[in-house]
C-alpha cells in the first residue's frame, strides 16, 4: 500500500511537471513580444528632431509652408521647431547655430540670401547634421542634401507663353515687380516669364528663347529696363516689393508715376501683384493686365477664374513643397540617403493657372 502511494505521487508529480512545461511552451510561442515578467513589449519607433530656419513670416505663403512642414513632421511622430529670422541674416545664423548646438537631427532652411547662408549650412554639415533647403536656393556650393522648390523657370515660362498669346500682335509695354535683390528664385522667375513671352511672340526655339531671355534679364538688372525687338516686348521699369502686398503697393505706385502707358504688370509672386492691383485701382486706371510667375495663391486663382485682368500665375504649392521635403527627410534619417542620391534641386511639377483651369483648382478653404 505504501509503495502504491509512492508510485501514485510520482505519477502525479510527472503529470504536473508536464502540464507546467506545456503551459510554459505555449506562453512563449504566443507572446513573442513579451518580456520575462509577462508584460507586453511595444515596438518603439525611432523619433527625430527637425528644425526649420525660416527666413520670414511676412506673407501667407511662408506662413502656410511653416504650418505644413510642422504637420508633415509631427505626422511622422517627430519633433519640430521653427525659428523665424525676420529677414535678418545675423538672426538666421543665430537660429542655425541654435539647431546645431541643440543636436537636431536635420535642419530645413529657407535662406534669406543665397550666399550668406553658406557658412551656417557648412557648420551644420561639419556637425553631421544634414540640411535641406526649401523655396529659395542657396549657392550651388552649399552642402545641402537637395533644394526642394517649385520649378520657377518652367512655371515662369508657361505663364509667359500664355501671356504672349493673349496680346496677339499688340506690343507689350510692361513693368516688373520683383521680390528681393540677389535671390536666385527672383532671377529664375523673371527669366522664365521673359523666355515664354519671347518664345511665343517670335516663334524661336525654347533654347533660343532661354538664351535671349537671360540677355534681356541682365540688361534689366544693369539698366532698370529692357526691350526685345523681335517680340515687341518692353519692360520699362522694375520695382522691389519684398514678396508682400504691403510693399508691392507702394512699389507699383512708383512705377505708375514713371510709366503712364503700360498694358501689363509682371510679378515674381501673387502677393505683390495683389498690392499692385490696389495701386492701379487707386490711380483710376483700367485695362492693365497682370501675370505672376508664382505662387498660385488662392486669391489670385479666384481672380483668374473670374475672368478679371489677372491673366495667369504659376504654381508654388506650400503643401507640395512640404510633402516632398519630408519625403527627402525620411529617406535621409531612416534610410541613410545623402546628397549623392539626389539632384542639386528637387523640383515640384510645373503648372500654369489660367481662366481655362483656375476654377478646377480654386479652394476657398485653402491655407494659401
Amino acid at each position: 500500500m505504501k509503495n502504491k502511494m509512492k508510485r501514485l505521487l510520482s505519477i502525479m508529480l510527472v503529470v504536473a511537471m508536464m502540464a507546467m512545461l506545456v503551459v510554459g511552451c505555449s506562453g512563449k510561442s504566443s507572446s513573442s513580444d513579451s518580456d520575462e515578467g509577462g508584460e507586453a513589449k511595444t515596438e518603439e519607433k525611432e523619433t527625430f528632431k527637425v528644425g526649420y530656419a525660416n527666413k520670414t513670416l511676412n506673407n501667407p505663403y511662408f506662413v502656410a509652408l511653416d504650418q505644413k512642414l510642422k504637420e508633415e513632421t509631427e505626422a511622422l511622430g517627430w519633433e519640430y521647431a521653427s525659428l523665424n529670422a525676420d529677414e535678418n541674416i545675423d538672426k538666421e545664423m543665430e537660429n542655425m547655430e541654435t539647431f546645431i548646438s541643440q543636436g537636431y537631427d536635420l535642419i530645413i532652411i529657407n535662406p534669406i540670401d543665397s550666399e550668406a547662408c553658406l557658412q551656417s549650412i557648412s557648420n551644420a554639415a561639419s556637425a553631421g547634421i544634414p540640411v535641406i533647403a526649401v523655396d529659395n536656393a542657396p549657392d550651388d556650393s552649399a552642402e545641402c542634401v537637395t533644394i526642394v522648390c517649385s520649378d520657377n523657370e518652367r512655371n515662369g515660362r508657361a505663364v509667359g507663353l500664355y501671356v504672349g498669346e493673349q496680346f496677339g500682335d499688340d506690343p507689350i509695354v510692361s513693368v516688373l515687380l520683383s521680390g528681393v535683390k540677389g535671390a536666385v528664385v527672383s532671377q529664375e522667375r523673371r527669366t522664365g516669364l521673359m523666355c515664354g513671352i519671347i518664345e511665343q511672340r517670335t516663334g524661336c526655339t525654347e533654347d533660343e528663347a532661354w538664351e535671349q531671355a537671360r540677355e534681356m534679364e541682365q540688361t534689366l538688372i544693369d539698366t532698370g529696363k529692357a526691350y526685345h525687338e523681335g517680340a515687341d516686348f518692353a519692360i520699362n521699369g522694375q520695382g522691389w516689393g519684398n514678396w508682400t502686398a504691403d510693399e508691392g503697393l507702394p512699389a507699383m505706385e512708383d512705377l505708375l508715376t514713371a510709366n503712364k502707358d503700360i498694358n501689363l504688370v509682371l510679378g515674381e509672386n501673387d502677393n505683390m501683384l495683389l498690392g499692385a492691383m490696389t495701386a492701379i485701382e487707386n490711380a483710376g486706371l483700367t485695362g492693365i493686365k497682370l501675370a505672376a510667375a508664382a505662387d498660385g495663391q488662392k486669391e489670385a486663382i479666384k481672380l483668374i477664374a473670374d475672368g478679371t485682368d489677372y491673366l495667369a500665375t504659376g504654381d508654388n504649392s506650400p503643401v507640395t513643397v512640404a510633402k516632398m521635403t519630408l519625403e527627402v527627410a525620411v529617406d535621409v534619417l531612416e534610410n541613410g540617403a545623402t546628397s549623392d542620391d539626389y539632384e542639386t534641386v528637387t523640383r515640384t511639377p510645373a503648372l500654369c493657372y489660367t481662366v481655362e483651369n483656375a476654377a478646377d483648382y480654386y479652394d476657398p478653404d485653402a491655407a494659401f
